[in-house]
């Protein structure tokens, strides 16, 4: 690690990925989910269903929200080839509207290597920005060594 912070093991240019405890900080990042961005999750994953809720608002797919914490987690990690991504686990707690701004955070869950790989959980969390819980779960990564 480069400083005092797990935030600095994420800022330096070459991550220490053994640094990274339980409970550190990965991302914090606002997510909006508007139109144009589900759009592009929809296009990206060949979903032609259009969600709405009882009132005809147009709903958020639930795994856009996914999509969206994990990929901030790949990008403040600075993930690099050879990784696997072994699984997730996801629980949605609230639909949500297409425009409805979030934030994402995502912790370290578990870190610890066997042989020839770094396993790595992290810990998600969705919520609005009034403090509503749309999404939590974990995400399973293994890295080379």
């Amino acid at each position: 690690m480069t400083g005092d912070s797990p935030k600095d093991a994420l800022d330096s240019m070459a991550i220490d990925y053994a640094a990274l405890k339980a409970g550190d900080l990965i991302s914090s990042a606002p997510v909006l989910l508007d139109a144009d961005a589900v759009a592009r999750y929809a296009d990206a994953v060949q979903d032609a269903s259009t969600p709405t809720a009882a009132d005809g608002t147009p709903l958020a797919p639930p795994m856009a929200i996914a999509a969206l914490a994990l990929s901030a987690v790949i990008n403040a990690l600075r993930i690099p080839g050879g990784t696997i991504h072994a699984g997730q686990e996801l629980e949605f707690h609230a639909a949500v509207a297409v425009g409805t701004p979030l934030r994402c955070e995502a912790h370290v869950a578990q870190n610890s290597a066997r042989r020839q790989w770094r396993f790595l959980v992290v810990s998600l969390d969705a919520k609005t920005e009034s403090g509503k819980q749309v999404m939590t779960g974990k995400s399973s990564i293994m890295l080379p060594v």
